[in-house]
């Protein structure tokens, strides 16, 4: 399976002006104060969740565990069921060519080493 790797072309420092755009915000759009605390929280979790070492498919199910969490709470994703709910939108992002891209660029953008954290 392949792993993650950074690139050079990636930022170091989490860019305000992307990320949003990714969540369907235009440029000209401001976020609400509550949008910022929920991409905080999410960029937060995936900084210290994502590692190079983990598998593309790996990466997703964390990438979407943390959206999850940052948009209806940690509950949400321990709750009976919430696997095959996982699963199912991982499959979804996979298999779209915009959304994978999309997520891959998240993934690199935040994987660190282990033990680098």
């Amino acid at each position: 399976m392949p792993r993650l790797s950074r690139r050079e072309t990636i930022p170091e420092a989490p860019e305000k002006t992307w990320l949003p755009i990714i969540f369907g915000k235009e440029l000209k759009e401001t976020l609400t104060t509550e949008e910022e605390k929920k991409i905080d929280l999410f960029e937060q979790g995936l900084a210290n969740e994502l590692s190079t070492e983990d598998t593309i498919e790996t990466a997703m199910q964390k990438i979407v565990k943390m959206a999850l969490a940052a948009e209806f709470g940690p509950s949400l994703v321990k709750a009976k069921g919430a696997n095959g709910m996982i699963e199912t939108i991982v499959r979804g992002i996979m298999g779209d060519s915009s959304l994978r891209k999309q997520a891959l660029l998240i993934a690199d953008r935040f994987a660190k080493p282990k033990g680098t954290r």
